[in-house]
């Protein structure tokens, strides 16, 4: 005889038709449920003999012990190596990880933190799509939620990643150390915060210099089919370019391969730089000089930051610094440039490195 199948949360959903979300704010307190559809719900338990599970009773304060990770773009090697700082951070602690990717999709981005408010997270942490849109946080603002390596400006929410423009001011006062001064930088759409950081510290960085007229910057769509041919035309616009600074490693793949097809040679006629250093850039035909984001030291610290709202206290963390300090809100871990040969040796009569 076969074991009878136990009552799901989808059972009482059905039975009291109404959705998932509901049945979970009902059963746990954490939003107003209309009174017939609230009326419904208890009935339905009691009907079906429903017994709430972990997650239901996480939700009740107990604490699900699982967080959830939402991250824009797993493909980019900066967001795999930040998952995998996170989970490891989060194991040591006895949490597991539901890890989204949002595909730079706001909407997505918004269902996604939806879910995993419905499925009781303990908390979330969250690489926004758009840094001018207002993170909206469930269950009455009462849901953890730690911005890491994009702020949302909007959000007054805690922040844990680097200085962008400081780090894109550093690169572009190096290349022109070297004696290039017609420089370019490529990145994503600017409402990325990451991106919208870095090319205006490059821009910044040129008008400081007062090389703002030699400034070039190329705004490609992170999903686009077509940003190779648009690379090719931004170059060729702009024959006299000796320097680019990539917004993160896929798009320095992008641009090396637009460069080499296009036979200008690196170091010698384009120097390069790059955010993000994966293991890769060490072996190229020239080696790329790039800005190294302490990834591990930013997921361990996300979570350290995520954790103490989780449980209500300060931590004193994984390698971050302040984290004790309850009225910080951002948490700024140093990157370093890594100069290898992608940018040459200084140019005659250009300034000191």
């Amino acid at each position: 005889m076969s074991k009878q199948k136990a009552t799901t949360i989808q059972d009482v959903a059905n039975k009291a038709k109404v959705s998932i979300s509901t049945v979970s704010h009902v059963l746990n307190k954490t939003r107003h449920v209309e009174k017939t559809r609230h009326d419904r719900v208890v009935a339905a338990v009691k009907e079906l003999g429903y017994r709430p599970n972990q997650l239901a009773r996480g939700l009740r304060g107990a604490g699900s012990k699982t967080i959830g990770l939402i991250i824009s773009d797993i493909r980019e090697e900066f967001f795999a190596g930040l998952t995998k700082a996170v989970e490891s951070a989060a194991n040591e602690r006895g949490y597991l990880v539901t890890l989204c990717d949002s595909e730079e999709d706001p909407e997505k981005e918004a269902r996604y933190i939806e879910i995993l408010a419905d499925r009781g997270v303990d908390g979330i942490i969250l690489a926004p799509v758009d840094r001018n849109v207002t993170v909206r946080v469930p269950r009455g603002g009462n849901l953890p939620v730690v911005l890491v390596d994009r702020r949302s400006e909007e959000s007054g929410l805690d922040f844990v990643g680097i200085e962008n423009g400081r780090s894109a001011r550093e690169a572009t006062r190096h290349l022109v150390g070297l004696g290039r001064k017609k420089l370019g930088f490529i990145g994503h759409e600017m409402a990325i915060a990451t991106m919208g950081e870095r090319a205006e510290g490059f821009v910044a960085a040129m008008e400081e210099l007062g090389l703002a007229d030699e400034a070039r910057v190329l705004t490609l769509r992170s999903r686009a089919g077509d940003n190779k041919a648009k690379v090719k035309r931004w170059l060729a616009k702009s024959p006299d370019l000796d320097g680019i600074i990539c917004g993160n490693a896929n798009l320095c793949y992008l641009t090396l391969s637009v460069l080499e097809e296009s036979g200008v040679e690196v170091p010698g006629k384009m120097a390069v730089v790059s955010f993000d250093d994966p293991e890769c850039f060490r072996f190229m035909r020239s080696p790329i000089t790039a800005i190294r984001q302490p990834t591990e030291r930013i997921g361990a610290t996300a979570f350290d930051v995520l954790l103490a709202k989780v449980e209500g206290r300060a931590t004193t963390g994984t390698g971050a610094s302040n984290l004790d300090a309850p009225e910080a809100s951002e948490y700024i871990i140093p990157a370093r440039l890594i100069v290898r040969e992608s940018c040459g040796t200084p140019r005659h009569g250009g300034p000191n490195a």
